[in-house]
């Protein structure tokens, strides 16, 4: 079956056969790699733009958005993967399905954007051609939404495709940024709690960090050190962060400052 699909698609031009309705075994090879192998490479391996770390984490400050970035890729990445097993069974969800990959294809871009200078600068440490792969995964997410959005437009109404499609958006988006929110409140409201004079208050707000620190922006806490005067209080902010991340939090400073 997909030798013969294979064979009426080599008669297609290279980009009509790209966003054909049917997943060729290249295509597919090709959607599993960069839309879902490398991806989960590049957040294992990510030296400095979600984790925060290296001389040059500051450059691209985008590890305040780490959950959000996570837990969107996740769903993307499951979607997707659903998607190219079993796209002919989902054909009637291929509105959901293009709205969650088409959001996926722009954020994507918009991260390998933002990340470009890294990547280039990169190049030198080999490691930076990693950064290049939100461009090919924006490409998987654009081709496999719009075929989704083709294949769904035949079993549903068009009113149907674009509200199913706006809410496959609207999921991808919310619940990711809404537990990014909550996470950084929680962090901000534990900044607080660091700089007040309470010994229960401040073992309290090290115990919460310490089950999110993982996931959140810990450069709240080195901004508040950095402005904080009273010594008393610079002292559990530097003593928070190091029990938290395993850092000096004057090292973390002039990272910052640089």
């Amino acid at each position: 079956m997909i030798e013969q699909i294979e064979t009426n698609t080599k008669k297609q031009g290279f980009w009509r056969r790209q966003f054909a309705g049917n997943i060729t075994i290249p295509q597919l090879a090709y959607d599993m790699v960069f839309g879902i192998v490398m991806p989960i490479l590049c957040f294992i391996f990510d030296p400095i733009v979600f984790s925060g770390r290296g001389v040059m984490a500051g450059f691209v400050p985008l590890s305040q958005y780490r959950l959000l970035v996570y837990l969107f890729s996740t769903v993307s990445i499951v979607v997707l993967a659903v998607w190219l097993l079993a796209y002919r069974s989902l054909k009637s969800f291929g509105g959901i399905v293009a709205g969650v990959l088409l959001t996926g294809a722009v954020c994507s871009l918009v991260i390998g954007i933002l990340i470009l200078p890294l990547s280039l600068i990169g190049l030198m440490f080999i490691i930076g051609i990693l950064g290049f792969t939100p461009f090919f995964t924006a490409f998987v997410y654009l081709r496999n939404g719009i075929r989704a959005m083709k294949l769904a437009e035949p079993l549903v109404s068009h009113s149907k495709l674009v509200s199913t499609l706006l809410l496959g958006a609207f999921l991808v988006v919310a619940v990711p940024y809404s537990s990014n929110t909550g996470v950084n409140r929680l962090v901000s409201q534990s900044v607080v709690d660091l700089q007040k004079g309470d010994p229960q208050a401040v073992e309290s707000a090290i115990r919460r960090l310490k089950y999110v620190g993982w996931l959140a922006d810990l450069d709240k806490i080195v901004l508040a050190y950095s402005q904080e005067q009273d010594e008393t209080r610079k002292k559990n902010l530097a003593r928070a962060y190091k029990e938290i991340t395993g850092e000096e939090i004057e090292k973390r400073l002039m990272i910052l400052l640089d």
